[in-house]
């Protein structure tokens, strides 16, 4: 019977522990305009590089994709847009839309002042 409580607590303090890791709550470190690395101190290594562009210009777009950790019972990923370098926005996945017809209640895409 001991054993079997151990057990519990112990099971109970690991989904205590994944949950405290969740890259949502990691976002409360980000701020608009830090560097990949900035993001990379405070949220760790990305799972992936969910897309990078080079434009015309010689700008560049990239999105940072976190995962959760395997056991996490919330497990939305999250978003991380860069533009030139520098955070411009941070999401789930599906909260900015990149066309101009945005479904009720979504967010559009930031875009900077100067459409072409």
């Amino acid at each position: 019977m001991k054993q079997f409580v151990t057990s519990c607590l112990a099971l109970i303090w690991l989904f205590a522990l994944v949950g405290c890791t969740h890259p949502m709550k990691k976002t409360a470190h980000l701020n608009l305009g830090m560097t990949a690395e900035d993001v990379r101190e405070a949220m760790g290594a990305p799972y992936s590089v969910r897309s990078a562009k080079l434009l015309t210009d010689e700008e560049t777009t990239m999105v940072w994709e976190y995962w959760p950790p395997i056991l996490a019972q919330n497990t939305e990923k999250v978003h991380v847009y860069f533009e030139n370098g520098r955070v411009v926005q941070w999401g789930l996945p599906g909260d900015y839309k990149t066309s101009a017809s945005t479904s009720k209640g979504a967010l559009q895409e930031y875009k900077p002042e100067k459409s072409k």
